[in-house]
Order: C-alpha cells, then sequence, then structure tokens
C-alpha cells in the first residue's frame, strides 16, 4: 500500500474487505474495524471472525470492531451478538461505562434495552467488569432502573402488596415518606433475593434519608455479583432469531373472474357460458266435433 496516510485510510475505507488486517498498524486496524463494524452483515461474521484471527488482529482492534458493531452496526441479532462477545471478555472501567450508556440511551437498543440490559448485568455478575465495587453498584442498579417497569411487573407478580408498599412511597412526602422507604427496604431484605432485588429497582426516594435507606437495602441484598444475577434472571433473554412473517391470504373478490383469468393466463380458453334455450310453444288444444 502506499505510503500516504490519507491516501492508505481511503483505501482501507474503500476496500475494507478486501483488507488483510496483518499489514495495518495499530491504528489502522483500529480504523479498519470501525469501518468493517458498521457495515458488515450477520451472514457475513463467521467469515469476518476468521480474517481476525488469521490476520492476528490486535485486541484493542477486536475491541473497537466489538464495540462499534454494537453500537452502529444495522442488524439488530448481530449487534446484540456483539455486545455478548464484548461482554465476555475482561472490560476495562471505561469500556464498560460506555457499553452502560449505549445500551440504557442509545435509540438504537430501544426495541432490545431489556435484553441488552441483561447481558451486562450477567457481565457484572461474572466478573468481567474491571471497577471498584463502589462502581459496579452504581452499574448494576443504573441498569435496573433502565428497566423498572419489568422489575416492577416482576415484584408484583412474585407479591401481592409490592404495588401498595410502592404506591404508599410515590405517594408521600416527608417524614411519612421516609418511614414508608424503611418499610419497604425491611420487606425486601426478607424476600427472596430476585424479588427483593426487582422491589427495591422499583423504588425512588425524595429525601436525602429516604434515598439512603433504599441505597443501603440494595447493597445488603448480597454481593454485587448476586444482586446483578438477581436482576438479570428477572429479564428477558435475548432473541437472535428473527420471526417468520406469515403471509395472509387475500379473499378474491369474484370468483369466476378470477378463475377464467387464470384460465386465461395459462393458455386454456375460457368456457363460455350456456346459452339460454327457447322456453317451448304450448300445442293447440284440439277442436271439439
Amino acid at each position: 500500500m502506499t505510503p500516504d496516510v490519507q491516501r492508505r485510510l481511503s483505501v482501507i475505507a474503500r476496500e475494507w474487505q478486501r483488507v488483510d488486517p496483518r499489514y495495518l498498524d495499530e491504528e489502522e486496524q483500529r480504523f479498519w474495524a470501525t469501518i468493517a463494524a458498521r457495515q458488515v452483515r450477520f451472514e457475513e461474521r463467521i467469515e469476518f471472525v476468521k480474517k481476525l484471527t488469521d490476520g492476528h488482529a490486535s485486541r484493542g482492534c477486536l475491541e473497537q470492531f466489538l464495540f462499534t458493531c454494537a453500537a452502529e452496526n444495522p442488524n439488530r441479532r448481530l449487534r446484540m451478538t456483539a455486545l455478548a462477545d464484548r461482554v465476555s471478555m475482561v472490560v476495562d472501567r471505561a469500556s464498560f461505562d460506555d457499553l452502560v450508556t449505549l445500551v440504557t440511551q442509545a435509540p438504537t437498543w430501544e426495541k432490545d434495552r431489556a435484553q441488552g440490559v441483561r447481558v451486562l448485568l450477567r457481565g457484572l455478575a461474572e466478573g468481567k467488569a474491571d471497577a471498584p465495587e463502589q462502581i459496579l453498584w452504581r452499574w448494576t442498579w443504573r441498569l435496573a432502573r433502565a428497566t423498572r417497569k419489568i422489575q416492577d411487573r416482576r415484584a408484583s407478580a412474585e407479591y401481592q402488596e409490592a404495588k401498595r408498599l410502592l404506591g404508599a412511597l410515590a405517594n408521600s412526602r416527608g417524614h411519612r415518606h421516609e418511614e414508608n422507604a424503611g418499610k419497604l427496604v425491611k420487606t425486601a431484605l426478607e424476600l427472596p433475593t430476585d424479588v427483593g432485588a426487582a422491589l427495591l429497582a422499583s423504588a425512588e426516594g425524595y429525601t436525602p434519608r429516604a434515598t439512603k435507606a433504599i441505597d443501603s437495602g440494595r447493597e445488603s441484598l448480597g454481593t454485587v455479583e448476586e444482586v446483578a444475577m438477581a436482576l438479570a434472571e428477572n429479564l428477558p433473554q435475548p432473541k437472535l432469531q428473527t420471526r417468520t412473517r406469515r403471509r395472509r391470504r387475500r379473499k378474491k373478490k369474484g370468483g369466476a373472474k378470477a378463475q377464467q383469468q387464470a384460465q386465461t393466463q395459462n393458455g386454456a380458453e375460457p368456457k363460455a357460458a350456456p346459452e339460454p334455450q327457447p322456453a317451448p310453444t304450448p300445442e293447440p288444444a284440439p277442436e271439439a266435433s
């Protein structure tokens, strides 16, 4: 390739499918990964991964490809697959924070937000995020808030008093609000971890004391890994298969006309309608002799 940097990048952008990453430096590999991640199709993923492996692409190149693919690729299944692959390896603090922001806020993840949150929560539960424990807690409940409605339904389905407790907390103020927050936290700690986590994920404090009580209750449910896994199990699993669309048959109007047109197209002459037969004339009555 040409030694001109700008021209090399132009060639990489234009011929990204034919480029072998082994002949690129680190910056060029990242540039190539960004271009490829935006345009690669779902059917080409296996061949492209093979190119990354055989071409001895750097870890930075692979990480750049997976993040850009999860953020900008138009295929929903490929975005979900890229996110899962990125979280399957250890992720540094800044990169995981970018993933949390992506899944919880990006418009491209609006339809798959719950499934994406589930992938990240499972990554936290499996220790894939390299960050201090306080940051892990922050990410866990930030992801839980993004799926608050689902967690609310989970808590209400498993515990009948959940709606009453949440309603009392939301509709109270001042000292009464703080008392209701304490009651909700106490109840959540007595429930199974998944139900208690769902209940606390739906709770919101309006005063510093109420917020502190809820945050303390969240951390008292268990370890960050246990709570993240419990919240993840409350969410639906990713659906990587597309639904087959069923074609509805349209009712044919004028069945005789449609049949006649079909016969004409097939080369058969349409049957003529039978001619009406004339009515027989009545015979004259015989004369009396």
